[in-house]
């Protein structure tokens, strides 16, 4: 009996199904997802897990890739398919049920504050200005095809506007009044804003991300055009044929525990999804919420592919 047992046991690591390997439980997010060492050790202490965190890139790249992986599932539970990328997610049958809201945070531009003071330039007042020759080679943005950003702005421009010819017409006011493309986020905020060295000082990001850019002397390094944005909510889900299904609905449970949420506004600048979670009493002044949102109502997913591909003709052309 006790060979057969060791036979059975060697059977089990060689196959990938060795009991311990239950015990593992695998997220896939984008790059920007943050959870400190302590909120994972609080995740693994109280529910006896180990915790493997996979990045796979912006949202429309983590999307793609659980869309490619999603017969052999890379990971048990997958976090920040937003409201842009969710229904091609759902498409494709990336989730086993349904999703949970984790966070959200409103897509605005911010300009710094300092380089208008430094030129005497008046900021824009709303995405709707950035054509003006005033604010030439100004401003970036990141491409729709693989950012969440920039497919939320991109729908803010179909909502913002009465007719496609307008759209078209405001895209090819900012290509030619010299708006960069950037892959991603990452590379807009951290590479081209004016604020980290780059050369362009207004930039797509989000109402909350001034709550990063406080000056030393406690005043506002850089601000957001609060009108007209679009609110991305992101979410955690199961996926189809997790490894792990029970330490999957562990870690979204965890995600949506009163440590995590309030963990989010201070690790990726985003507003809680559970709405009494308290936070920063700094967010009341630097990081207000939008005073108006857009494209809420808009068939994202019906309409990507067109939008997108009308967005290359005007840019990449």
């Amino acid at each position: 009996m006790k060979k057969i047992a060791v036979l059975i046991a060697a059977l089990l690591v060689l196959t990938g199904c060795a009991p311990q390997d239950v015990k593992l439980v695998r997220l896939a997010a984008h790059d920007s997802f943050v959870m400190s060492e302590e909120l994972i050790a609080e995740f693994e202490t109280e529910t006896g897990y180990e915790l493997e965190i996979l990045r796979l890139g912006d949202t429309g790249s983590l999307t793609n890739q659980l869309i490619l992986t999603k017969n052999a599932p890379i990971a048990d539970v997958a976090f920040g398919v937003d409201n842009t990328f969710l229904g091609r997610a759902e498409d494709e049958d990336v989730f086993d049920g349904a999703v949970s809201a984790i966070d959200y945070s409103d897509v605005c531009f911010n300009y710094d504050i300092a380089w208008f003071e430094d030129q005497g330039l008046t900021p824009p007042s709303s995405w709707r200005d950035l054509g003006d020759e005033n604010y030439r080679n100004l401003t970036v943005v990141t491409n729709p095809n693989f950012s969440s950003p920039g497919l939320a702005f991109l729908a803010t421009t179909f909502a913002g506007f009465e007719t496609n010819a307008e759209v078209f017409a405001y895209w090819r006011s900012l290509r030619d009044n010299g708006v960069r493309i950037a892959g991603s986020w990452e590379d807009a905020y951290f590479s081209d804003f004016t604020r980290y060295g780059g050369t362009r000082p207004i930039v797509l990001s989000y109402a909350s991300s001034p709550a990063a850019e406080v000056n030393e002397d406690g005043t506002a390094g850089s601000a957001a055009l609060l009108t007209e944005c679009f609110r991305q909510t992101e979410y955690a889900g199961i996926t189809q044929g997790a490894a792990n299904k029970t330490g999957a609905r562990e870690l979204i449970s965890f995600m949506l525990s009163d440590s995590f949420q309030r963990s989010l506004p201070e690790a990726m600048y985003v507003y809680p999804a559970i709405s009494a979670t308290e936070i920063p009493e700094s967010w009341a002044k630097f990081a207000l919420p939008a005073t108006s949102t857009i494209g809420e109502n808009l068939d994202i997913n019906s309409n990507r592919e067109s939008w997108l591909t009308d967005w290359s003709d005007v840019f990449d052309n």
